[in-house]
């Protein structure tokens, strides 16, 4: 992602998150972002409407969600949840499928012509299962940091690193 770079860090990744449908995930991780002041009230609510007009479930073996919406963004970010059990997102192709998704990708950026390259990235990283294996074993969240560094290379930009003790 040669042309943006999206901001995260430990406060926007969650490993075992709590949610019983798309729209709580999403309100989570954009309540979190909010916090951060990366975007603006409005970028969640706008969310939440594309994202019933064109779904962003992704059928790997591994199903992941990537929401995403232009416009209300201050900083270019992205937030991670892994859930405790799955939820349920519309499959992106519009074929009205549902799938059980366990890993949400949020993101937001400040130039909207930027969008397509962003989901190529996550499309081509997520291809292959391993990665996706790795993300959903994941029990730190630095863990998952430094996945989503590797595969993303110059593309992401880890703000703060936080210390985990392993138990």
């Amino acid at each position: 992602m040669a042309g943006i770079q999206l901001h995260t860090d430990a406060d926007l990744v969650e490993v075992s998150l709590e949610a019983e449908t798309s729209e709580q995930v999403i309100r989570e991780l954009g309540k979190r972002v909010l916090a951060k002041g990366y975007i603006d009230e409005e970028f969640i609510e706008n969310l939440l409407a594309r994202e019933k007009e064109f779904p962003t479930g992704l059928e790997t073996v591994y199903p992941i969600a990537i929401p995403h919406v232009g416009g209300h963004c201050h900083k270019s970010f992205l937030a991670v949840a892994v859930l405790k059990k799955p939820v349920t997102f519309m499959a992106m192709e519009g074929t009205g499928k549902e799938l059980d998704v366990r890993c949400v990708f949020l993101f937001g950026i400040t130039d909207p012509q930027h969008q397509v390259e962003v989901l190529k990235k996550f499309i081509f990283a997520f291809r292959e299962e391993e990665n996706l294996k790795k993300i959903h074993e994941a029990t730190e969240k630095n863990e998952i940091l430094n996945i989503l560094k590797t595969l993303l290379d110059d593309g992401l930009v880890v703000d703060n690193v936080v210390k985990e003790a392993k138990c």
